[in-house]
């Protein structure tokens, strides 16, 4: 009886945390898919030295690490002491970097996915205006399990680099 007693209390255990799962993992997807680009996180921070590379720091204290290679790449230079606005994705990668009051012109492009880089790091899709290919900040920027021929809607940042992807078309906003 006792065994019973703890079979069933397990069972409803279960249950409880499934649906709590269920319902926080539905919740993110609707949050994501209502939100567009506006699920990174913006936030303004000191560029620091630390470990010999830079990093950002958040007025709350985070650190965040800065590619100096991808600055380069976009035409930008930071040094220890700059004052910036940074964007991060859901997975709390920075995604873009302007100095405090630099205004952010990211653009929208909306195609059928035709090519996911895999050795180099771009994204090629079939567009109003032709077959446009693009390079990819990340990776793994929600290109994973996405068959070829799936519309997608692509943010670049100011150098042309993707640094969010949604499926389907999204209306972008300048930031």
């Amino acid at each position: 009886m006792r065994s019973m007693q703890r079979v069933a209390g397990f069972l409803v255990g279960a249950v409880v945390s499934g649906a709590v799962l269920l319902g926080t993992a539905s919740l993110a997807v609707a949050d994501e898919k209502g939100k567009g680009h506006e699920a990174h996180k913006h936030f303004k921070g000191e560029v620091i030295e630390k470990g010999g590379a830079l990093a950002i720091k958040t007025q709350e204290g985070t650190t965040y690490q800065l590619s100096e290679n991808e600055a380069h790449r976009q035409g930008r230079e930071f040094k220890a002491g700059d004052k910036v606005e940074v964007s991060v994705n859901e997975n709390n990668a920075i995604v873009d970097v302007h100095l405090e009051g630099e205004k952010a012109e990211h653009k929208f492009v909306t195609g059928k996915l035709l090519h996911v880089g895999k050795m180099k790091k771009e994204i090629k899709l079939k567009t109003a205006e032709g077959d446009q290919t693009f390079p990819l900040l990340l990776q793994e920027t929600k290109t994973k399990d996405l068959p070829e021929g799936t519309e997608v809607t692509v943010e670049l940042n100011e150098a042309g680099t993707v640094i969010d992807l949604h499926k389907g078309k999204h209306v972008g906003q300048k930031k």
